[in-house]
């Protein structure tokens, strides 16, 4: 039986593994790169119909040929989020691409976030209160949802978050009412908050993803170890 005072470093000594040196880096990549795309389904249909929805709420106003350029837009970068997604799932070198597959990603992410950035720099300014309130409260709504999607990856997040609110922040900052001007002083605060939790996020998932090839290759060890084991036996 161990005494207390050798069990105390072998206690110690477990819990100072340190779990990259147990897992291949490229699988890593590759389990949160496969993750992210299993989320672009949802992302691409919800993007769409709110998309659907708000053009049909701001289709009347000074700008209509910018609503409609705005929604050609919207079904020109749906289409090539699908195929992105498409390509991907036909790919069979996930795994040796997975850093490809991600700039891809965080490209599209970014683009998405643009869109819906020039929205709100473009058709905020130009309709009534009501549509205004319309417009903000689902430029909130696209920010909180990015979380669950993108926060494997936060760097991609932090990307689709900036380019949705700084367009909208900056046509808040000048719109020149004094209102909208502090509300602008806070959208900042927002975009942090919500970046810090997909950073959170973005730990917890990195360190799930580990954790399983870890044991996986732990697994794999002590079956190697059985089976030799076996072998001597028998001889």
């Amino acid at each position: 039986m161990n005494s207390p005072s050798t069990a105390a470093p072998q206690v110690s000594a477990a819990e100072s593994i340190d779990l990259r040196q147990s897992a291949d880096p490229r699988r890593i990549l590759a389990d949160r790169v496969r993750q992210l795309y299993s989320q672009m389904p949802l992302a691409i249909v919800g993007s769409f119909l709110i998309s659907a929805i708000a053009a049909y709420e701001l289709r009347e106003g000074r700008f209509v040929e910018i609503v409609v350029f705005w929604a050609g837009l919207v079904v020109l970068l749906t289409l090539a989020c699908a195929g992105l997604y498409w390509g991907y799932r036909k790919s069979a070198r996930k795994i040796e691409e997975a850093a490809q597959w991600l700039r891809w990603l965080g490209i599209s992410a970014l683009a998405i976030g643009a869109t819906w950035g020039f929205a709100g720099a473009v058709f905020f300014p130009s309709h009534a209160d009501e549509q205004q309130v319309f417009l903000a409260l689902v430029i909130s709504l696209l920010v909180a949802a990015g979380i669950p999607i993108y926060a494997v990856s936060w760097p991609i997040y932090a990307a689709y978050a900036a380019g949705i609110l700084f367009p909208f922040t900056y046509v808040l900052a000048t719109f020149g009412n004094k209102l909208f001007a502090e509300i602008a002083l806070i959208v900042p605060a927002f975009y942090l908050l919500n970046v810090g939790i997909a950073y959170r996020l973005n730990g917890v998932f990195d360190s799930g993803f580990r954790l399983r090839h870890a044991y996986g290759k732990l697994t794999e060890d002590y079956t190697a170890l059985n089976q030799r084991l076996e072998q001597q036996l028998q001889a």
